[in-house]
């Protein structure tokens, strides 16, 4: 043997060497992907009806606040209900277009999914806290809300899912 030299290894005490470290630095996604998978499909089948449901608590609050029928037909009342309604579930309607047109259980209704429900968490802690107040300082609360919901909640999810996106494409390589 030359001096200065490594001595050669057995192939199979490397390959059992790279398998033991492969296996400590991260799980295997198509394992964790096997195990999530019962899970993964009933979200994918109930996962449209959550932003319907959250679209009907928003008119059910919003007429509980603005009553737009209340004393008789007032046509101008009732438009800037339906209007203030609309703005209102922007979000929710926002995230029923992206889980009805993206492949159903992806990564991109499962952003729209998970954006939903925080969109809804925090609009009906919102309205449950303006139901409780001054029925004047309701539009700022609500308005506040979808500041929340659109500015705030909308690229914090679309960061996680193209963080997500990089991290599957970089295990799958």
């Amino acid at each position: 043997m030359v001096r200065g030299a490594k001595p050669r290894r057995d192939a199979v005490a490397v390959a059992r060497e790279r398998s033991k470290l492969s296996s400590l630095r991260r799980p295997d996604f198509a394992e964790v992907a096997a195990q999530t998978l019962p899970v993964r499909r009933f979200v994918a089948r109930i996962g449209v009806s959550i932003p319907l449901l959250l679209i009907l608590a928003t008119i059910a609050v919003s007429s509980a606040l603005g009553r737009p029928l209340r004393g008789g037909f007032d046509l101008s009342a009732l438009v800037l209900w339906v209007l203030g309604t609309l703005v209102l579930v922007i979000p929710f309607i926002s995230a029923l277009v992206v889980m009805l047109t993206a492949r159903r259980g992806g990564l991109v209704s499962s952003t729209a999914l998970v954006y939903s429900v925080l969109c809804g968490v925090v609009g009906l802690g919102v309205d449950a806290a303006v139901l409780g107040s001054d029925v004047s300082a309701a539009s700022v609360s609500l308005v506040s809300a979808l500041i929340i919901q659109v500015v705030l909640l909308a690229p914090v999810c679309a960061a996680v899912a193209f963080l997500i996106s990089i991290a599957r494409d970089s295990a799958r390589r």
